[in-house]
């Protein structure tokens, strides 16, 4: 049965005295209260605990996908930009295989002076494609892709390089000399064009790896870079004809084209004098221009070669022909039978304008003028001494092109009548008078001359 607890119990004074049964009721159902209002705010916290951990896990995982996609939209940015950056410069390499197409296959239609300058356009154009592909700006997507591109243009730089070289070798002397069957030509002939041919092999090589690796370039990209936009490069598209045959054949039609031969021709295209003449003795009737016969000397020669790679090249001349012609040139000095007379001075200059009428570069051009006294002359036919001339040195002369040259004074005397001799030539600087046909390459002029007496 239940059993009231004693004073003892609940810690009451012993005896009974103060203890109140309803104070005790009230007490331990006060206590009994208290406690379920404590459990649920535990609770409560640890729910909003969840909650808050929740939220946050959320909060990152929104935040890094974001992260995510935005780095993933700028990769797709950047390297689309990138395509977009070398398509102009894949498009100009592009452009030149249309001349290398012309030089493999039009060697029947192109003279020497317009393979060379197709030649330079394959060098100059495919060196500046590298070089503006080193500028570019804008990474690739993968490196991978840049050094593929990078061999690329490279490869058809060096390719152009290597095949002017070879093409230098097989027109020049060294393996044009007699005529284009193997059989008939010297040992040295055979191996310059055989070293002409490997060069040209080693060349077309390049020409096909550089192709290859293009394509490689194309795979190598992203999809997401929208390579479909980059435009097809290809530079040979017949590899038969880069083989040994057919660029063996290829270098006997280079070295055996008249029209590919070294032609120097280095002409006067025209002479004036100051001061300038006042009248003219000695004219034929018919005569209305004044004219001046010239003797001119052009000779096939070989010129310092374009170096070739793995070759050291030197200057060496080789005379396969030689023509002398007389050619009258209009100018303004009268012809040889005639007189110019000139106003009363001291001094005569001589003004001129040299010529490069062939088709290869002529070096270490000069000109030069000489006045003979005929006075003296003719008082001493063995004396040398009433010659003055003066010279100067022109440099290099390209093919077509021409040049206006005014020589130091002569001294001349009041009254007296000359024997004029204006000259160009290369080769060293003439350290005595020109008063004859220089030996060569040159052309030389005569002309009387007479001083008004004061």
């Amino acid at each position: 049965m239940f059993r009231v607890p004693t004073d003892m119990a609940i810690g009451l004074p012993h005896g009974g005295v103060g203890w109140d049964p309803l104070a005790f009721s009230a007490m331990t159902a006060g206590k009994r209260r208290g406690s379920f209002p404590s459990a649920r705010r535990s609770t409560r916290r640890v729910v909003l605990v969840i909650v808050g951990v929740v939220v946050f896990a959320i909060v990152v995982a929104e935040v890094a996908a974001d992260v995510v996609n935005s780095g993933a939209i700028a990769a797709r940015v950047a390297a689309q930009t990138y395509v977009a950056e070398v398509v102009p410069v894949i498009d100009e390499s592009s452009m030149l295989a249309a001349t290398m197409s012309l030089v493999r296959n039009g060697t029947g239609s192109l003279d020497r002076t317009g393979l060379e300058a197709d030649l330079g356009r394959l060098v100059a154009g495919t060196s500046a494609s590298v070089a503006e592909l080193g500028t570019l700006g804008v990474a690739a997507p993968i490196s991978r892709s840049a050094q593929l591109l990078k061999a690329t243009l490279t490869d058809r730089a060096d390719a152009a390089r290597t095949l002017t070289g070879a093409i230098e070798l097989a027109i020049g002397p060294a393996a044009s000399a007699g005529g284009s069957a193997v059989s008939a030509l010297p040992a040295s002939v055979v191996r310059a064009r055989a070293r002409a041919a490997t060069l040209i092999i080693n060349a077309g090589g390049e020409l096909m790896s550089s192709d290859r690796d293009y394509r490689s370039f194309v795979t190598s990209l992203p999809r997401s870079s929208k390579s479909d936009r980059l435009p097809v490069s290809k530079w040979v598209t017949q590899p038969a004809l880069w083989g040994a045959a057919p660029v063996t054949t290829w270098v006997a039609q280079l070295s055996g084209g008249a029209k590919l031969r070294i032609h120097e021709v280095l002409s006067i295209v025209a002479v004036t004098v100051q001061p300038p003449v006042v009248r003219i003795t000695g004219l034929p009737t018919a005569t209305t221009f004044a004219t001046t016969t010239s003797t001119s000397t052009s000779t096939s020669t070989t010129t310092t070669l374009t170096t070739i790679p793995g070759t050291t090249t030197s200057p060496t001349t080789t005379s396969t022909s030689t023509t002398t012609s007389s050619t009258t040139t209009t100018l303004q000095l009268p012809p040889l039978e005639s007189t110019s007379v000139l106003p009363p001075t001291h001094q005569v200059s001589v003004v001129l304008v040299v010529a490069n009428a062939g088709n290869a570069q002529i070096s270490g051009v000069w000109a030069a003028a000489s006045v003979v006294a005929e006075s003296a002359v003719s008082r001493n036919p063995g004396s040398s001494s009433p010659i003055h001339s003066t010279a100067v040195g022109i440099g290099g002369l390209a093919p077509g092109s021409s040049v206006e040259v005014t020589l130091r004074p002569l001294a001349v005397a009041a009254g007296d009548s000359y024997e004029l001799w204006v000259s160009v030539g290369t080769g060293q600087l003439p350290a005595r008078p020109v008063t004859s046909p220089s030996k060569g390459v040159g052309q030389t002029d005569e002309v009387r001359i007479r001083v008004a007496s004061e």
